[in-house]
């Protein structure tokens, strides 16, 4: 995974913070009524990387078997005073990472991640965007990351996620220090994150989620045009 993927940006903030998200995103793995153990493995992978004291992990503990509607409300809204209005994005897609741990998706964890999104301002077709990008990323395990069909899923999802507002390079954060062992996924968004984070776009994409809100195939257009320069471009420095 690139340098630029390895940091989530949950750690540029204080424990307590990390606490109040990682608390929402904990509590998706009990929703089902089932704490699994592939879903044990993450959580404790995601709290070691972002190296969460005992007393904190004690705290996401607890809110994947008791997390009240008060608590729930209470996380939340030290999300929305962090001032970075992605990392909303980022907590969907994470979530929707966790719900996909033990490669079930049930109802009730996508029922759980509408109402997050809901009281953060994301609108369903945007919480379904990010949740169809995640899921494609889960099944590409075998494809080859430079391979056409690899290309086009890359490309379509960046459409998808741009064409309704969501941020891309959130997208492609998240997950980022959670040890993922599904390779579709890790090289998924690592190859969204070069696509916008690594000189692929230039400057474009500020201005992308602006103009193409229900326009995916002109973003796609775009996101093809620029992949193609950039691997003409590749292929001359090569040469």
């Amino acid at each position: 995974m690139p340098e630029a993927q390895k940091e989530h940006p949950l750690e540029k903030y204080s424990e307590n913070e990390q606490i109040a998200y990682l608390s929402i995103l904990s509590a998706v793995c009990y929703v089902d009524k089932e704490f699994r153990d592939e879903e044990k493995r993450q959580l404790d992978v995601l709290l070691a990387q972002l190296k969460i004291s005992d007393v904190g992990k004690a705290k996401i503990y607890s809110s994947v078997f008791y997390f009240q509607d008060e608590d729930k409300l209470a996380n939340l809204e030290v999300i929305q005073n962090l001032g970075n209005t992605d990392l909303k994005y980022t907590l969907i897609s994470d979530l929707c990472l966790f719900s996909l741990v033990d490669s079930t998706f049930t109802d009730k964890e996508y029922q759980y991640i509408l109402g997050i999104g809901e009281a953060l301002g994301i609108t369903k077709e945007q919480v379904d965007a990010i949740k169809s990008v995640q899921e494609n990323l889960h099944k590409i395990k075998d494809i080859l990351p430079n391979s056409e069909k690899f290309k086009r899923l890359i490309t379509d999802s960046a459409a998808n996620l741009a064409a309704v507002g969501v941020p891309i390079a959130a997208i492609a954060a998240s997950g980022s220090v959670f040890g993922l062992g599904a390779a579709g996924i890790t090289s998924g968004l690592a190859a969204l994150g070069a696509l916008v984070g690594g000189g692929m776009l230039v400057g474009a994409v500020v201005v992308v989620p602006a103009i193409a809100i229900g326009a995916a195939y002109g973003v796609k257009k775009l996101f093809d045009i620029v992949w193609k320069d950039k691997k003409s471009s590749d292929s001359v420095k090569n040469s």
